[in-house]
């Protein structure tokens, strides 16, 4: 097991590698002046000659790369040119509403899509299966955008049941001031029982977190159906219903437990991607997080906060990519022989 996780963390790292030179030098072929934006739009010529010097843009692609990395390993993420922080330092102030969403809608996904997926193995060929994979293809299909501005045009626009965008509204965060302990309002009000801006955060959250959840959904839906009508075929299922077992405890009890390895792999897989899914959902609802963080990166050409996010989502990838190879390693010692 230790060469197995040595070899898989190696593996990660060569990836990472990779992934930093080929997003490092896209991002300075792109046509644009850092320097310029991080002295202003004001700036004389002899400022941005300056201001390359220091953020040593003067040197060659590759010296700039290696030193990049050689920062990197001493944790020194970069300054970001827009901010003029530190890349790590906006990633810990932006990160905590992402995670908040991610969490939410994968926490939706899971507890919706394991037992559709296992009522819809069961019943097989009937209403409730055709029913369930429409749904799931459905929830896997459909554009995340369309599906953000469908929910907000039924339950606000119609409904004026959630609100429209934004974390928070700007009246109950200037009338109930609450200390930021994990840089989230929903899980922060919880811990320090701020209970109108828990009420108002989590309304806030819902639409957000149930577009989140629709492609997960789908997926998890399908992998548990499948794995489920897999397992239900099984010789020791049959023998089982031959002794005059419920039908309820052999679904429950004996295939599900058999079945949701894949299940497992998916939800992780999936709760990693979402990282990078939330980009688009934070812009159309106005979500203070992560991806509205890259996108004004990107929109500003800001190539250190641009490295950071990706090399961020990368690390987190490749983090549930393992914990995933170890689990399945565990539950079957074959994989440590691959």
């Amino acid at each position: 097991m230790r060469t197995y996780i040595i070899r898989r963390l190696l593996l990660g790292v060569l990836v990472l590698l990779g992934l930093t030179l080929l997003t490092f030098f896209i991002a300075r072929v792109v046509p644009s002046d850092p320097a310029a934006r991080w002295v202003g739009p004001r700036a004389t010529l002899d400022q941005i000659a300056r201001a390359r010097v220091q953020l040593g843009l003067d040197k060659p692609i590759y010296v700039q790369y290696l030193r990049y990395m050689a920062d990197l390993v001493h944790g020194n993420w970069g300054t970001s040119i827009v901010t003029h922080q530190p890349v790590l330092r906006d990633i810990k102030i932006y990160l905590p509403a992402s995670l908040e969403l991610i969490i939410s809608g994968m926490i939706l996904a899971v507890v919706i899509g394991i037992p559709l997926g296992v009522v819809s193995a069961a019943h097989k060929d009937r209403a409730i299966d055709h029913l369930s994979r429409a749904f799931s293809i459905g929830a896997v299909s459909l554009p995340t955008f369309w599906v953000a501005m469908i929910l907000q045009l039924v339950f606000f626009g119609y409904l004026r049941l959630f609100p429209l965008s934004g974390e928070l509204d700007p009246a109950i965060k200037l009338a109930y001031p609450m200390h930021q302990i994990t840089g989230s309002y929903l899980f922060d009000s919880l811990i320090t029982g701020n209970w109108v801006v828990f009420t108002n955060a989590f309304s806030h959250l819902i639409l957000p977190a149930v577009t989140l959840a629709a492609y997960p959904l789908g997926l998890i839906t399908r992998m548990t159906r499948s794995s489920m009508l897999e397992v239900l075929n099984e010789d020791y299922v049959r023998v089982a219903r031959a002794y005059g077992m419920t039908e309820r405890r052999i679904t429950y009890l004996y295939a599900l437990k058999n079945a949701i390895g894949p299940t497992v792999t998916v939800i992780a897989l999936t709760t990693a991607y979402s990282l990078a899914g939330t980009f688009l959902i934070e812009a159309v609802f106005n979500w203070p997080g992560l991806g509205h963080y890259a996108a004004d990166a990107v929109l500003a050409a800001d190539y250190p906060a641009i490295m950071g996010v990706t090399i961020l989502v990368a690390i987190f990838y490749i983090a549930m990519n393992l914990a995933v190879d170890i689990v399945q390693a565990i539950l079957d010692p074959r994989i440590k022989a691959a």
